[in-house]
């Protein structure tokens, strides 16, 4: 496991130990998505959201960033922050429809800048921040 397994038993369960996880079932009670958010610098950062693929363009996506943007406004936060490709043709664009703006470096948290920094230093590269403030 590297320091940066999102999928990891461990950090699942540190994150619904926080409810900080929302999964988004089928009729049949089946996983079809998830997202998984941590507490950071007065927002939450959503660190990884996933939909199975047979379910994609049926907005489940955008609910679960609603689900997500509920949740930071019944704890007070913000935003909702989030790092994702920019060499991604839809990611981009998708949280964009859906409320979020790219940010540059000099408006970054400094938990945002240490993100970045991780990321970078773990060999993710073409990486953007985008925040989505919460009303």
């Amino acid at each position: 496991m590297n320091g940066h397994d999102a999928g990891s038993p461990q950090l699942f369960r540190a994150h619904i130990n926080q409810n900080l996880c929302f999964l988004m079932v089928d009729a049949a009670d089946t996983p079809i998505g998830f997202a998984t958010c941590g507490v950071l610098d007065r927002a939450l950062h959503l660190y990884e959201l996933a939909m199975v693929p047979e379910h994609g363009g049926r907005g489940l996506g955008k609910a679960l960033i609603e689900t997500v943007c509920a949740e930071a406004k019944s704890r007070g936060l913000d935003a909702v922050t989030l790092s994702t490709f920019t060499d991604v043709a839809w990611n981009g664009p998708f949280y964009e429809r859906v409320g979020f703006r790219t940010l540059d470096d000099d408006e970054l948290s400094p938990g945002l800048h240490l993100v970045k920094n991780h990321e970078a230093d773990i060999g993710l590269t073409h990486r953007c921040i985008m925040r989505r403030e919460i009303k």
